[in-house]
Formats: structure tokens, sequence, C-alpha cells
């Protein structure tokens, strides 16, 4: 719970658990993927996902992709795939 209102009181800062979903977007995971490779419910994946989108200003996942693909972030992704 302390973790939660950590984060909670920094509304533009990516989570633990947003950038572990992250990851999984750009690896082209649907949130439905998300939900089972995380152990989360396809409610909570939606919302994760969408939490991204808000905090990137991006529309749609293909924005949110071609942000992160780009290079236009200076956090690196970790993964032998990206």
């Amino acid at each position: 719970m302390q973790e939660r209102e950590h984060t909670r009181k920094r509304p533009g800062r990516t989570t633990p658990r947003e950038f572990e979903v992250l990851k999984l977007v750009l690896l082209g995971y649907s949130n439905k993927d998300i939900a089972q490779q995380l152990g989360i419910s396809d409610y909570t994946a939606r919302d994760h996902v969408s939490a991204l989108l808000k905090k990137n200003q991006v529309k749609n996942r293909a924005q949110l992709i071609a942000l992160h693909v780009s290079g236009s972030r200076k956090k690196k992704l970790e993964h032998p795939y990206i």
C-alpha cells in the first residue's frame, strides 16, 4: 500500500508494473496476453495500458510502440528482443 501511495503522488512517472506491461506491449502482446503473462485480470491489464498511453501522451498502442522504438525515450528497455 505504501508503494501505491508513493506512485500516486507522481502521476507522470511509470510504475514498475506499468514498465512490465510496456515491455509486453512492445512485444505485441494483447491485453489478454499481458493479463495471462503477469497473472492479473484483463481489466487491470487494460488499465495499465491506458495509463501508459496517457503518461506518454499518445492515443494508441501503435503510437506508444513508435515512441519507444524510435528512441525518443531516454529510458532504455532491457529485453533480449527489443
